[in-house]
């Protein structure tokens, strides 16, 4: 569903050095709050049963970064259904530093898209399914 990816990529465009305020995962949800540059608030809340979450240090520079929405189908193979990995050592590092690998065996229904939080690398990283409802919204 391209409308989707454009959706989020056009709200997450504004999220350039935005500071990530807090961030919860119960129930199969995950839950963030952002304040971007101008001081505007985003509030983000999906439904994912798979998360990654490197150690944030809840202080200044560590909390400053961006969101991104990646399509997976137009980056990661897919067979019988599924996203699988092909290649060597580089790739499997390549897709290990953008979280790709959390992909790996997961089935193309039920899982569409990788949702990032970044600095110099990846803090949050989680798959969502574009049918899912989702809350994506600036205050």
């Amino acid at each position: 569903m391209k409308d989707f990816t454009q959706k989020l990529q056009k709200i997450f465009s504004n999220t350039g050095d935005s500071e990530l305020k807090k961030y919860s995962y119960s129930n199969n949800k995950i839950s963030l709050e952002a304040e971007l540059f101008e001081g505007d608030i985003l509030n983000i809340e999906f439904e994912t049963e798979v998360l990654y979450c490197k150690n944030i240090e809840q202080r200044s520079p560590f909390t400053i970064g961006y969101f991104d929405c990646i399509k997976l189908s137009d980056v990661v193979n897919v067979e019988n259904n599924h996203y699988t990995f092909s290649g060597g050592f580089i790739e499997i590092m390549k897709a290990q530093k953008s979280k790709l690998n959390l992909v790996f065996g997961l089935s193309i229904k039920d899982n569409t898209h990788l949702i990032t939080f970044s600095n110099s690398a990846i803090l949050l990283a989680f798959v969502v399914n574009e049918k899912n409802s989702f809350k994506c919204e600036i205050t």
